[in-house]
């Protein structure tokens, strides 16, 4: 049978108090370390987190007699009225109201979203994440979007639909990556192409926020926060892996993808043992990378 703690949290530093319930489980300290999910009650405690709680246990009920209990504290102390309570309805054990029963409505001027069983003023039905009738529509010079109420103008500048790319990722034979340098979208077959926006990503080798570039002639790599911040010299994008005949406990592969997906292991694993490893793995083909290393050092001494 499932018991409940019937409490009291009280704010030390203010006295406000608040009655709540918290299900019993296995940690014996759970509804200690419970604060209270109150409306009133948690808007205080997010505001002022150096607030501490002290805890009164008032008893340990079944379902039927916490609404027994519930009732009879709630009205002994008045938590509904009473200034010291921050409780806007009865402790009961139900949880309080629910969206039982109820329908959502959106405004269209705001964009909230209420839970009613009657249509509020200003409000219009709102049904799956879409306005039911309302289309969507964009202006394709700064992106902003608008939905038009069913039988409403299209407005000057704006065209039908939403912004391309925008609504869906990546999906493997379905939709192309497409970029204008600083940002990338997504489009379908059937989409037409941006103004400005060519296929692929912007950058090979791009982590958050940074560009990868490499040394073509010794294969050093690094990231920089700006293009502008490329060494001279360097390409953008990572080192070829191409051409590394690789030596493996396992055998010979002749390109790293091979080795990689024989071995299924990623890049980063593979030359980390060839640097730990160097008796059971080795780029058979480093000499080449080595020999353009010592000509670009001699070139910079």
């Amino acid at each position: 049978m499932d018991m409940y703690y019937l409490m009291i949290k009280e704010i030390e530093q203010t006295g406000w108090k608040y009655l709540c319930k918290k299900k019993q489980c296995k940690d014996p300290i759970a509804h200690l370390r419970y604060s209270g999910s109150g409306k009133l009650w948690k808007r205080a405690l997010n505001a002022h987190p150096e607030y501490t709680i002290k805890t009164i246990v008032l008893g340990l009920y079944s379902k039927e007699d916490l609404q027994k209990y519930g009732e009879i504290y709630s009205n002994f102390y008045n938590v509904v009225e009473s200034e010291d309570w921050a409780n806007l309805i009865p402790e009961l054990g139900d949880g309080g109201i629910t969206h039982q029963n109820t329908h959502p409505f959106l405004n269209t001027d705001t964009g909230s979203i209420v839970y009613r069983e009657t249509c509020p003023d200003d409000y219009v039905p709102y049904k799956h994440n879409k306005l039911s009738g309302y289309k969507t529509a964009h202006d394709p010079k700064t992106n902003k979007c608008k939905r038009i109420p069913p039988g409403g103008l299209l407005p000057a500048g704006f065209v039908w639909g939403n912004v391309p790319g925008r609504g869906y990722g990546p999906k493997k034979n379905e939709t192309t990556v497409y970029n204008n340098g600083k940002r990338k979208i997504y489009l379908k077959k059937e989409d037409p192409v941006p103004d400005g926006f060519s296929p692929g990503l912007h950058y090979v080798g791009t982590t958050t926020n940074r560009i990868g570039c490499y040394d073509p002639i010794i294969g050093k790599k690094k990231y920089v926060k700006k293009i502008e911040d490329v060494p001279e010299g360097y390409v953008v994008g990572l080192p070829p892996t191409t051409g590394k005949r690789i030596l493996t406990p396992s055998g010979i592969y002749e390109t790293m993808t091979k080795a990689v997906n024989a071995l299924n292991l990623s890049r980063f694993q593979i030359m980390k043992k060839v640097r730990e490893e160097p008796h059971l793995w080795k780029i058979l083909n480093e000499d080449s990378w080595q020999h353009g290393r010592s000509i670009k050092e001699s070139l910079t001494k």
